[in-house]
């Protein structure tokens, strides 16, 4: 995708031209039913029968409630400024090593570190967001649109309370 084919240059045009468009930047947007990346993981991890992260784990995905997603959308429409970014993000960053485990533990199967050289192979087209650290945070967000995440269940939580795990 070139940037003039992004959401985001189609937002900064259309505001330019007086339209009310704001983006909602999400992350990894979650329920007990589906978490963001992580479904596709827990798809590698089944086909694989191992959960997997890479290096350390210490890399980290930020996350956000679909419900607080949904409501941080509303207001981005209703109060935000035209052409703006807004983050929605609760969780500012759930290390991948939580996430592998969290999978493990569903789905009853090891869990084990790649290398950098072994996630390409390992995870097909999720190996480009393998590995990376990707912090972010909705202070900005929150401070401006008056929006606070109000979902108590995490990432992780949901991820446990998934029905489909050792199926």
């Amino acid at each position: 995708m070139t940037a003039m084919e992004s959401p985001e240059f189609a937002a900064e045009t259309l505001a330019a031209r007086g339209g009310r468009m704001a983006v909602v930047r999400l992350p990894q947007v979650h329920d007990p039913f589906k978490q963001g990346l992580a479904t596709y993981s827990i798809t590698v991890a089944r086909e694989k029968s191992v959960s997997t992260y890479v290096g350390d784990g210490l890399d980290r995905w930020p996350a956000v409630h679909r419900r607080d997603a949904a409501l941080l959308s509303r207001l981005a429409l209703e109060k935000g400024t035209a052409g703006a970014r807004y983050h929605a993000v609760a969780e500012e960053g759930v290390p991948a090593r939580e996430i592998a485990e969290a999978i493990g533990r569903g789905l009853r199967i090891p869990v084990v570190a790649l290398s950098l050289e072994e996630a390409a192979s390992h995870f097909g087209w999720l190996e480009f967001f393998a590995g990376m650290d990707m912090p972010a945070s909705s202070a900005l967000t929150q401070q401006r649109l008056s929006w606070h995440p109000t979902q108590k269940a995490g990432l992780i939580d949901d991820l446990g309370h998934r029905d489909d795990f050792g199926g």
